[in-house]
């Protein structure tokens, strides 16, 4: 299933956000404990016909302006272009 966003909105892929947990830590902590999330995030954009981004790109969003539709078994990621902070190379 696709879809096309409209209205500025960017279809966005999260990129995987895995760290390195097997430094030892100087504080003991609660097991279950997650260390929190950064504020921001770097994304994959996936469709680039709402805005001047090129398909493939990597850019820096802030977290919670992520919107997730889920549609079916399928969910999709989406942000206003005026939420793009930055682009990466």
């Amino acid at each position: 299933m696709n879809i096309t966003p409209q209205n500025r909105h960017i279809l966005i892929e999260v990129l995987d956000e895995t760290e390195d947990d097997t430094a030892p830590s100087a504080f003991l902590l609660p097991e279950g404990y997650e260390k929190p999330k950064s504020e921001h995030i770097k994304v994959k954009v996936l469709d680039d016909s709402a805005c001047s981004l090129s398909f493939g790109s990597h850019v820096v969003v802030p977290r919670h302006m992520i919107q997730e539709i889920d549609i079916g078994a399928t969910t999709f990621n989406l942000v206003l272009e005026n939420y793009v902070l930055a682009s990466v190379e």
